[in-house]
């Protein structure tokens, strides 16, 4: 997905603020409970975004369908070889009757050589951790996940989705982004994209724990 920059989101909001239809979507949600007009986008990378990174971000993300795969430690089984390696040439660094040299265009000294023994170390054991992981990876729709959160916090706050502000919002994000018209969404598609990101999170996780309880034991 192409980065969302800061600057995007920040022109995005300030015209959705403008905007004679957003101002009043904001005003009546506000009034409801749900005020963000005084909020600002601050994390285009959403570690910890605002409700205006949120909408200030739909117009801007990929509607594309989500996606899901699993990692599993059998298919990695072929590098432990890696780890073997790396666990001889640790012993060979700590033995002091055995001599070392590397070829990485430098020579190594011997504090070097001592440093680099910590290092492969904790390198090893963490891969020897990831050898063992089982994972579930799933990348959602971000448009979808991001209408989906905003729909669920406007209900969660106010006790009603406000299908009609949340609609004049995003629509007033599009026009802002220099779309014309964006995405004709009834209070039923909505229902659909929430209920979907639920139902999805709920049933991938019901999948991954059946796909690891079948898998052989860690060794």
């Amino acid at each position: 997905m192409k980065a969302v920059k800061l600057e995007q989101l920040l022109e995005i909001w300030s015209k959705i603020l403008k905007d004679r239809d957003a101002q009043q979507a904001l005003a009546r949600l506000e009034k409801n409970g749900f005020g963000i007009s005084h909020l600002t986008p601050t994390d285009p990378a959403f570690r910890r975004p605002s409700w205006a990174d949120y909408i200030s971000a739909i117009p801007l993300v990929p509607n594309r369908p989500s996606r899901r795969r699993i990692h599993s430690r059998t298919s990695l089984q072929k590098h432990w070889s890696l780890v073997r390696a790396m666990h001889r040439l640790i012993e060979k660094l700590d033995d002091p009757f055995c001599e070392m040299s590397i070829a990485i265009g430098r020579d190594y000294s011997v504090r070097d050589l001592t440093s680099l023994s910590k290092q492969l170390t904790e390198t090893k054991e963490f891969i020897k951790q990831f050898l063992t992981w089982d994972c579930y990876i799933r990348e959602r729709n971000p448009r979808n996940a991001l209408i989906a959160e905003l729909r669920w916090q406007i209900r969660s706050r106010t006790r009603k989705p406000h299908d009609r502000e949340l609609r004049a919002l995003i629509d007033a994000a599009f026009r802002a982004a220099g779309v014309k018209e964006g995405p004709y969404l009834t209070s039923n598609a909505l229902d659909r994209i929430e209920k979907r990101e639920k139902e999805s999170r709920v049933k991938a996780i019901r999948r991954f724990r059946s796909r690891v309880s079948r898998l052989p034991a860690k060794t």
